[in-house]
């Protein structure tokens, strides 16, 4: 029988890197928003607001508040390594399951194609690259490439490897407009797949009552293997009152004939401090349709749900749990989501 590839399996990691940045992390720009409005109504300014203010204002091409308002344009170059642990259920992008049903039809796979589960280790590296341009205005490459293998499958590898550019511009007032493409690769015994992106970004931020709101109108063509598709989202990131961060994001993609592609997906994040510390609150459905298996039409449900809390200083733990309910019930799985953040090591 032919190998099955199952296009939407989904790995659960087991990852240790605080470089990989989270949705509701919020943003530089809804941040310096936040301190902005602060600083004009408070008049009186506290050391911290000051520093925060200027690290972050310098960071994204602006004056900020200091003698020399020059803005800086030397290049910016960031390095990390960054260690990896994970767990995933599909260690070699083989089949989730051995035996496939499709109507009063069963079919056995290779016993040697079978996904393998287990733990992972390795590290990977992550290279930042900023260079300002003009006044608000900067360019931004990012590269990552990571390595891991599983002990207890004869050191079998996975290896992923990932560039975004960008141009990040100012428009006015608080209004900015962002172009990206992006390119990344993901490799494993029986999956060998690249995916590329590009999208643009028309943001804006603003105030209702003492909450602060970054929202986005995001435009992206997605391009696979398999089929190419224009994908639209909403994003509202917001900073309320008590310390509360939400972020709240909604994608809608084009029909894509006889692929198995995204129809839509929801997101739903908020973040708020115990005990000094944030805590995390993640939710997330999407559906994909236009797919088919041997004649039958498939359709797949993904939901997710999971909690984070930093235990120790820089040491997180995140715990949660996805259901991927399928028309094809050989691509039906559920299954826990762990993962923990360690520093990165810049040097």
């Amino acid at each position: 029988m032919e190998k099955l590839r199952n296009s939407q399996c989904k790995v659960m990691l087991f990852l240790i890197s605080l470089f990989l940045y989270s949705f509701a992390n919020g943003s530089e720009r809804l941040e310096l928003y936040s301190l902005s409005e602060r600083m004009i109504n408070h008049k009186i300014l506290s050391i911290q607001d000051v520093v925060q203010f200027n690290d972050k204002s310098r960071s994204l091409g602006f004056e900020g508040i200091s003698i020399n308002k020059k803005i800086d344009y030397t290049v910016k170059i960031n390095r990390a390594f960054y260690p990896i642990i994970a767990y995933s259920d599909n260690i070699n992008g083989g089949n989730l399951t051995q035996t496939i049903q499709v109507g009063n039809f069963t079919f056995i796979g290779e016993e040697d194609t079978k996904a393998k589960s287990g733990i992972i280790i390795g590290g990977g590296f992550a290279l930042g690259i900023k260079k300002l341009y003009d006044r608000g205005r900067y360019f931004d490459l990012n590269l990552n490439a990571s390595l891991t293998a599983a002990p207890s499958h004869d050191w079998l590898q996975v290896r992923n490897a990932s560039i975004t550019a960008c141009s990040k511009n100012h428009v006015e007032e608080w209004i900015f407009f962002d172009a990206c493409a992006s390119w990344a690769h993901n490799k494993r015994e029986f999956s060998d797949t690249i995916n590329k992106s590009i999208s643009t970004a028309l943001t804006s931020l603003f105030m209702s009552g003492r909450s602060f709101h970054e929202s986005s109108l995001i435009v992206k063509r997605f391009i696979s293997d398999e089929y190419q598709q224009m994908q639209g989202s909403l994003a509202l990131n917001s900073l309320l009152l008590n310390s509360l961060k939400t972020s709240i994001f909604v994608t809608k993609g084009e029909p894509v004939k006889d692929n198995l592609s995204l129809n839509y997906s929801l997101g739903f994040t908020i973040k708020s401090l115990i005990k000094n510390k944030p805590l995390k609150v993640s939710l997330k459905q999407s559906f994909y349709d236009g797919g088919g298996f041997l004649g039958v039409t498939r359709e797949d449900t993904s939901k997710q749900i999971s909690v984070s809390y930093p235990v120790f200083k820089r040491f997180a733990v995140s715990i949660g749990y996805e259901i991927n309910d399928s028309t094809v019930n050989s691509f039906s799985h559920t299954g826990p989501l762990v993962s923990f953040s360690l520093p990165t090591f810049n040097f």
